[in-house]
């Protein structure tokens, strides 16, 4: 395993503080009713079946945001790629993940500890990956990031599975679970869809294509939505 900490400062949530052991129990708590985690297995299987019906194959990943690592480790379960790039603000995440036995007994793991607006490898924009990961991530960033951000992840992947909550969504989750997320900025769908609309097409649940990119898996017009 490769793991490099950098001396940079990390990424904080709206309400300033840093992604730490408060976050995670209090936002992320055991996980169980989290989307992307609690059915990650699902989540991991339905893309590997899409990517076969359209015959896109994925040899490396990157993770955006890595969190817990639930996603990602289904995601190398099922795609056995022969790097993974995964990158998290948090130093809990960070720490967590190294120690994990299915991260420490293989050499193909690039751990980085950083936030994503500062996190730049020039290797991904020469030799992007097949697959990059997004898993509710870009709510914790404020607008004028945003945009730099979105640009950075279509450079260095030629799809990105990707989710964000939106005001509606959040709405939804104060009203049935009494759940609030401090750290996140609550924004329109329509906002997202502007910033995401310049650099990638919407072409099913969850996956974006870059534009940036020639690598075009999914070609029909139809079904690629700005």
């Amino acid at each position: 395993m490769k793991g490099f900490l950098k001396q940079k400062q990390v990424g904080f949530g709206k309400n300033g503080k840093e992604f730490g052991k408060e976050y995670w129990s209090e936002i992320y708590g055991n996980g169980l009713d989290v989307d992307g985690s609690y059915n990650a297995k699902q989540h991991a299987e339905y893309l590997k079946s899409l990517f076969q019906l359209m015959e896109i194959p994925v040899y490396q990943i990157a993770d955006f945001g890595f969190g817990k690592g639930i996603l990602l480790r289904e995601m190398v379960k099922v795609f056995s790629p022969v790097k993974v790039y995964a990158v998290d603000a948090s130093n809990e995440a960070f720490d967590d993940l190294k120690k994990k036995d299915w991260v420490k007994r293989s050499d193909k793991f690039h751990i980085y500890h950083e936030s994503l607006e500062t996190f730049v490898l020039p290797k991904l924009e020469k030799a992007p990956v097949e697959l990059g990961i997004c898993n509710s991530v870009i709510q914790y960033l404020p607008d004028a990031q945003i945009p730099s951000v979105l640009e950075k992840m279509a450079k260095y992947c030629n799809y990105l599975y990707f989710t964000v909550p939106t005001n509606e969504d959040y709405a939804v989750m104060k009203k049935e679970m009494s759940f609030v997320d401090p750290y996140a900025f609550s924004r329109t769908k329509k906002k997202y869809r502007k910033w995401i609309s310049r650099d990638f097409e919407i072409v099913g649940y969850n996956l974006l294509q870059s534009k940036w990119l020639g690598e075009k898996g999914f070609k029909e017009d139809f079904f690629r939505i700005d």
